[in-house]
């Protein structure tokens, strides 16, 4: 790896830094649209409004589930948004982190 290649991963990688240090409130889930369908004893079905869960793993690393008030919605969809775009940037940060650790270990009696 050249100097110049190692000078760009490292200011990528400050940026990257930078980028997620701004991302502060978020949310590490999915947010889940549902419906439920009963069928009823005439035959007919019934769908009720849709209503949305959270989907989050607990601190034992268990999935758990919360559902969210339909004024809540947006506020918790901007959350969940923030926080797939951070791990999308932590995933690049650390591919950037990996190659430079194996750049470095990859010489020979230098």
């Amino acid at each position: 790896m050249t100097t110049t290649d190692r000078e760009q991963k490292e200011t990528r990688i400050k940026a990257l830094w930078r980028q997620m240090e701004a991302i502060s409130p978020m949310l590490d889930g999915t947010l889940m649209s549902k419906r439920n369908r009963v069928g009823r004893k005439d035959g007919r079905i019934h769908v009720s409004p849709e209503h949305w869960t959270l989907q989050y793993r607990g601190a034992d690393g268990r999935r758990r589930w919360k559902r969210i008030p339909r004024p809540a919605k947006a506020a918790v969809q901007r959350l969940v948004s923030a926080g797939e775009r951070y791990r999308k940037l932590e995933r690049e940060y650390r591919a950037l982190q990996t190659e430079l650790a194996l750049a470095d270990d990859g010489k020979k009696n230098a």
